[in-house]
């Protein structure tokens, strides 16, 4: 079972990559000009993930809503991974990926947090 997933592992990015070479020769380009986009992208998207993440991920602790965030950005970093693959298949869910609309904060949580305070509303009990 783990060399039929290795196998599988292996094969999805040669085929992807004999995919890509075909379409170059179809559409009549350079097999690089349907390589290079996609990498580009791909080490723009995480970069620019990778930024934002810290940030948004210390105001979701803060008002205890983390499902959307964790649901976008796996999304989005999934489609950094896949755009950094070579190939034109990966490079098409890659973008699917990016096109399915965001998630938003339940607004429960969101109204709790007070613009531009660093405090949270919320009740304590002292426990000596």
């Amino acid at each position: 079972m783990p060399l039929l997933l290795l196998a599988i592992l292996v094969a999805m990015p040669v085929l992807d990559i004999y995919a890509t070479v075909r379409l170059a020769e179809a559409l009549n380009v350079p097999g690089l000009a349907l390589f290079v986009p996609g990498l580009i992208f791909g080490v723009l998207l995480m970069k620019r993930e990778s930024r934002t993440l810290r940030s948004q991920f210390v105001g979701a602790m803060q008002s205890m809503a983390l499902q959307g965030l964790v649901f976008d950005s796996g999304r989005r970093m999934l489609a950094a991974v896949l755009l950094l693959f070579p190939g034109f298949v990966s490079d098409l869910f890659a973008v699917f990926l990016l096109l399915v609309p965001n998630r938003s904060l339940p607004q429960a949580a969101a109204a709790s947090v007070q613009p531009g305070s660093n405090t949270v509303d919320g009740e304590f009990r002292r426990v000596d």
